[in-house]
């Protein structure tokens, strides 16, 4: 959440010319909105916005709370979605996580946010609304054959990971090591590979 499309340059850049590749803001992030929106509704307002880019048949990967905006429009619209990778997501925020992460938002200076375009007061409401998010009945109703990867150090993560993989079926869990929960920022090489070799299966 604490993340602009940006963040993914790195990875962007690496798989460059080898496909059609867009950043979208997760719906309810975007600077210029007013208000986060629930995961059905950001899930619905993503798959219009990929269609009016002409898209009818896509591969997505996205983290943390994108990722739980991707497994629900993977869920919701089958035929949009080929492939899909999620990275450190959730079935359903734990009180413990949601916590810590308040906790630390409150100590992060709002300066540090603002300069990956992303406001404090923002965010706060984005987490409030991730706490309330719940996937359960989405993940029987993925049909995209699924990867679902999670930092070796995101131990938080990692029960999200397991959550997830266990209930997309056919999915497939693999644990980065020495990641933390930012795999687009900490481990970019990594990251593009495992997306080729994935997304490029026929």
């Amino acid at each position: 959440m604490g993340q602009a499309p940006m963040a993914w340059e790195d990875v962007v850049v690496r798989l460059y010319g080898s496909r059609r590749l867009l950043t979208p803001w997760v719906p309810g992030l975007r600077p210029t909105e007013t208000r986060p929106v629930p995961v059905e509704e950001a899930s619905a307002r993503l798959a219009q916005e990929l269609e009016l880019e002409g898209l009818t048949r896509l591969d997505l990967c996205a983290q943390n709370w994108g990722a739980m905006v991707a497994t629900r429009l993977a869920a919701d619209r089958p035929d949009l979605v080929r492939r899909l990778v999620l990275v450190g997501g959730q079935v359903r925020t734990p009180k413990l996580v949601s916590g810590v992460q308040a906790g630390l938002l409150r100590l992060m200076p709002a300066s540090r946010l603002a300069d990956a375009g992303v406001s404090k007061e923002r965010l706060t409401a984005a987490l409030d609304v991730a706490r309330r998010a719940d996937l359960t009945d989405a993940l029987p109703r993925v049909q995209a054959p699924t990867l679902v990867l999670v930092g070796g150090r995101d131990r938080a993560g990692q029960l999200g990971a397991r959550a997830l993989a266990d209930g997309i079926a056919g999915a497939r869990l693999r644990v980065v090591e020495g990641a933390g929960p930012a795999l687009n920022e900490e481990s970019p090489a990594e990251l593009e590979q495992l997306l080729r070799e994935f997304l490029d299966q026929p």
